[in-house]
C-alpha cells in the first residue's frame, strides 16, 4: 500500500474516532463525583499505605540534596515561598492527571490507562482544534570527597547488574517491603544530614532573603528536578483497587505531597543557612570526610537504587506493550 494512501486512511480513522468520543462528550452521568468506581482486587493490587510509601520513595529522590544550592539562588525566604508554590501546582498538575485518566476510562468503558492511552484520550475527547490536528502533532513530535576512584564507566557497569534485577520486578506489591526499608533508611539518613546543619547554623541575617532575579530560573530548574515522582503517578494509581483513595482530600497524592514539602522545606531552608554561599551541589559534599558520613552517602546511594524499579515502571511498560504486540498468539 502506498504511503500516502497509508496516511490518509490513518487520519481518516482517527477522525472518525474523534467524531465518535465527541457525540458523548456531553454525557450528564460522567462527572468528577462518579467518575471513581472500585477496580477489582487482584493479586498484584496495592493498598493505599503502600501506594504511600511507593510515592514518598520516588518523590524523595536526589533532587532533595541540591535543595540548599537552589535557595542560594532565590535567596533564604523567597525560596521557602516559591518551594511551597511550586509544590502546590505540581500536586494540583498530578491531580488533574488523575482526573483525567479517570474520565477518559469511563469513556472508554476500561478500569485504567497508561500514560499513551491517557494522551491518546486526551485527544480524542480533548477540544475540536486537538482533535483536528491530533494526527500531525503525533507524526511531528560522582563524588569529589570519596576516596574511592572509580571511572565514570566503571561505576556504570557495577550498578548495572542490580539495577536490571529490580527493573525486573514488575509488580508494585513485591517493590513495597523494599521501598518501605528505603524510606526508612532515607529518613535517618537525612535526619542526620538535617542535624549537621542544624548545629553549624548561621544568624539568619547572614544570608540574603531575596537573590538575584536572574538566578531564579536555576532556582526553578532544581526545584522541579526534586519533584520527580510525576512519571509515576498513574503506574501506582492503576494498582490501587479504590483508587479514590489516591486523590481524596487526605489521600495519597495530598499526604505524600505535604510530607515531602516538608522535608524539603527544612533541607533547603537550613541547609542554605548552614553552609551560606559555600554550599555545593548537593549537600552531602559538604559533609566531612569522615568514615560515618561517608556511610551517609552509601545510605543514599542504597535508596536511590531502589528507586530506579518506580522510575523505568512506565518505559518498561511501553517495552512490553511493543514486545507483545510482536509476539503472535498460539
Amino acid at each position: 500500500m502506498p504511503p500516502s494512501r497509508n496516511r490518509v486512511e490513518t487520519e481518516s480513522a482517527f477522525s472518525a474516532t474523534s467524531r465518535s468520543s465527541s457525540s458523548t462528550i456531553d454525557d450528564p452521568l460522567i462527572s468528577t463525583e462518579n467518575i471513581f468506581g472500585e477496580r477489582p482486587h487482584t493479586a498484584t493490587s496495592i493498598s493505599p499505605e503502600q501506594a504511600l510509601i511507593h510515592l514518598i520513595k520516588v518523590m524523595l529522590g536526589t533532587g532533595m540534596l541540591s535543595l540548599p544550592l537552589a535557595f542560594k539562588h532565590s535567596g533564604l525566604w523567597l525560596g521557602l515561598f516559591f518551594l511551597a508554590i511550586i509544590c502546590v501546582v505540581c500536586t494540583y498538575c498530578c491531580r488533574q492527571l488523575v482526573l483525567c485518566s479517570h474520565y477518559i476510562c469511563r469513556r472508554k468503558g476500561q478500569d485504567r490507562l497508561d500514560f499513551a492511552n491517557v494522551m491518546r484520550g486526551a485527544v480524542e475527547y480533548g477540544p475540536p482544534w486537538i482533535r483536528e490536528y491530533g494526527y500531525f502533532s503525533k507524526q511531528l513530535f560522582f563524588d569529589e570527597t570519596s576516596s574511592i576512584h572509580i571511572s565514570q564507566a566503571g561505576w556504570i557497569a557495577l550498578l548495572l547488574i542490580p539495577i536490571l534485577g529490580l527493573c525486573t520486578i514488575r509488580q508494585l506489591k513485591v517493590l513495597a517491603p523494599l521501598a518501605l526499608i528505603a524510606n526508612c533508611v532515607y529518613i535517618f539518613a537525612v535526619g542526620v544530614v538535617i542535624e549537621y546543619l542544624i548545629t553549624h547554623l548561621n544568624p539568619v541575617d547572614s544570608v540574603p532573603a531575596v537573590g538575584r532575579l536572574q538566578d531564579l530560573p536555576l532556582f526553578f530548574g532544581t526545584v522541579m528536578f526534586a519533584f520527580e515522582g510525576v512519571a509515576v503517578i498513574l503506574p501506582i494509581e492503576n494498582q490501587m483497587d479504590q483508587p479514590h483513595h489516591f486523590i481524596s482530600s487526605n489521600g495519597v497524592l495530598n499526604t505524600a505531597s505535604l510530607l515531602v514539602l516538608a522535608v524539603y522545606c527544612t533541607t533547603g531552608f537550613y541547609g542554605y543557612l548552614a553552609l551560606g554561599n559555600s554550599v555545593k551541589d548537593t549537600v552531602t559534599l559538604n559533609l566531612p570526610p569522615t568514615i560515618f558520613y561517608q556511610t551517609i552517602k552509601i545510605m543514599f546511594v542504597g535508596c536511590i537504587l531502589v528507586s530506579y524499579p518506580l522510575q523505568f515502571y512506565v518505559p518498561m511498560e511501553r517495552v512490553e506493550k511493543w514486545i507483545s504486540r510482536k509476539i503472535p498468539e498460539e
